[in-house]
Parts: structure tokens; sequence; C-alpha cells
């Protein structure tokens, strides 16, 4: 088969994703029955906890006490891999940095199904290195385990697309046309690896930097998203701000976390509306007095701050955000009731970052007669 076919069949398979995903940021309704969250466990005063590949095998931490105790213990040679992204039922776990070849994992915790899959064919060595993965869609449950996944490669300064499909035990990569529009002139090593979906498209953060990379799922074109100004530069230096859904509605929004202003959240706003940036500020909620009250915290609020981030907002959308530390272990904020609570498990250990939410795909219903 050629190249050019390949590549075109690439194009028709990430378009075909709008049958899952919305690219609209307008409201939509709330997802299936969160289960509970994926995870690396790490120890609360382990400094270099975020900076090294996890050693813990991920854990899954049911919802309630009523919520089924899932497992990927199944899957071979776990210990070496890292999750990677919790999409559509499926989990995408990558081979950790220290294996010469890192292909992937994906697996239905629920049916305990899974599939090994190669990396893309592209290297350091012909030009690319693959800066983050996630998954792409999936085909309904009752056809056996057939998926696609997505990897962003770095060729040179232009980011590029490739899809692996994966149907009957076969996996097929294909790559995208290199992207036009936009240049990556950084190291590729700012980019975070997890991939984060939101009102139907796909954002990865970088580092130290105003705008995060946007994928378009139904025209599959990358775009810079620029956060608001309110979040980036000012007397509290550059922020960590954080790409997901509003709890509520599934509205896009962006948050941080900031020792002056406490709490941002911005949304996106209306069509023909001012904004920064294309945002306005929904919430801002003060914390300072609420992290003075756990005892495991510095009362020093520079040296809190110093210590202290936003992680993630919880793509289960159940209105917390996780908040991490260096040496203090990590925490959880419900921005409906307000509570402030710690991620602690019961050997010690805390949740690590990331946090995935699981969320599975009901089954079909059967056709009626």
């Amino acid at each position: 088969m050629s190249a050019m076919t390949l590549t075109r069949r690439a194009a028709l398979a990430c378009r075909s994703a709008r049958r899952l995903l919305s690219t609209s940021g307008q409201p939509r309704p709330a997802p299936s029955t969160l289960l509970g969250h994926f995870h690396h466990p790490m120890w609360p005063q382990d400094a270099e906890a975020f900076q090294l590949p996890p050693l813990a095998a991920p854990v899954f931490q049911p919802l309630t006490p009523s919520s089924p105790s899932l497992s990927i213990d199944f899957l071979p040679d776990v210990l070496d891999y890292a999750l990677h992204d919790s999409h559509l039922g499926l989990v995408l776990l990558r081979r950790k940095p220290q294996f010469g070849t890192r292909g992937f994992l994906v697996c239905d915790p629920v049916s305990r199904r899974h599939a090994q899959l190669p990396p893309p064919p592209i290297s350091s060595n012909n030009g690319g290195v693959v800066i983050g993965a996630a998954l792409l869609s999936r085909a309904p449950s009752g056809g056996g385990l057939q998926f696609e996944i997505l990897c962003v490669a770095l060729e040179v300064d232009r980011p590029r697309a490739w899809i692996a499909s994966y149907h009957d035990g076969r996996c097929r990569w294909a790559a995208l046309a290199p992207s036009r529009g936009v240049t990556l002139d950084l190291d590729h090593t700012r980019f975070e690896r997890v991939c984060v979906h939101a009102a139907g498209g796909m954002y990865w953060h970088v580092l130290h930097s105003p705008a995060v990379l946007a994928l378009d799922t139904a025209s599959c074109d990358f775009s810079f998203l620029p956060a608001p100004a309110l979040m980036w530069g000012g007397d509290d230096g550059d922020h960590k701000y954080r790409i997901g859904e509003m709890p509520e509605d599934g509205r896009l929004c962006i948050a941080s976390l900031e020792r002056r202003h406490g709490l941002q959240i911005c949304v996106r706003a209306q069509v023909g509306a001012t904004g920064d940036n294309g945002w306005v500020l929904d919430r801002r909620v003060p914390m300072e007095e609420v992290l003075d009250t756990v005892p495991s915290l510095p009362k020093d609020r520079l040296l809190r701050h110093s210590r202290m981030w936003l992680g993630d907002m919880d793509a289960g959308r159940t209105g917390k955000v996780f908040i991490n530390t260096i040496g203090f272990g990590n925490f959880s904020y419900d921005i409906i009731d307000h509570k402030l609570e710690p991620l602690t498990i019961e050997d010690g250990t805390t949740y690590g970052h990331p946090v995935f939410a699981y969320i599975p795909v009901p089954a079909p219903h059967s056709r009626s007669t």
C-alpha cells in the first residue's frame, strides 16, 4: 500500500473521531458514570517523584465504596509502562524511557482485554521524536477491541500526527503531513506527555509557555491556544495553568493557582464577546486561609506557594482540582463544596501525578425487532 494511501486513511481516521468527539466548546451532557481514577502512587516526601518515571505500578482508586475495584495488573510487564491516557473506556500506557523500544499497551479494565502496539516508525535518527500520545477513537465494544491512538511527533520544528489503527489483532501506523501553520521552536522536553481531552478538543501543556498545543479533532489541524493574560506573568510570575472542563456543563475552561488571587477559573468567551485572549473570568476562590488549616503544609505563604502548583482539573467532572506539592503530599479541592482533602492512600502513599479519570463505555443496546 502506498504512503499516499496510508496518509489519506490516517486523515480520514482522524476526522472519523467527530462521531465520538465534538469540537464545540459549548455546554455538553455530563459523562457516563465515573468509576474512579488510575494513577501511579508516590511517597509524599519524595522531592524527585515529579521528575522521574514512576516507580510504582498503576493502581485504581474507586470513586465510592460501592464502585467496582478495577485493576490492570493483568497486563504483561506492567511495571515497565507508565500511564498516558484514559479515554472512551480504555487506558493507554507507554513503555518507560529507559527501554530502547517504547511501545504501547491499551486495555479495557472492565473486560480485561488488551493489546500491545509498536511505536510509530520514527526516531531521533530520522528526524523525529514522539512528544505525546493519546487515545483518539474507539469502535463499539460489540466488535471486539478496535481503537485508534494518536502520537504527536516533533519533526525539526513542526508537529506531526501519527495515527495507529488497531483491529483484529493488527496495528497499522500512518502519518499525516507535518503542520504548516505551527512552528515549535523550543526544547521538546518542555512538552507534557499527557493529553487533556476537553470540550471535544485535544490539548498538550507546554512548560513555561503562555499557550497550549491544541489539535482540532475534526480537521486534524494543530494550533496554539493562548492562556488568559491574567494567568501569565504579573507579580506572581508565570503560572502553571491547566486546561479542563467545567463540571456543570462541560465548557472548555482554564484554571491556575496563584498566591495573590487564589484559584482562578476562566471559560471561553461567547462568540462576538470581548475577552482576555478569548477567555472570561468565571470564578476566583481565595485559598490561603483554606491552606493555612492543613498541618502538613508550611505556614510561610511564600514558601508554600513555591512548593505548590495546580496539577490538573478532574476529567471526571467531579468539580475537583488536584493540587500538587513538593514534599508535603497532594490534595484535591472541590470548587463546588469548597472542601480540601489530602489524596492519601492507606499505605501512606499519595495519588501521583497525573490522575486519570476512568469512565467506562456503556455496552451497546440490543436492537429490538
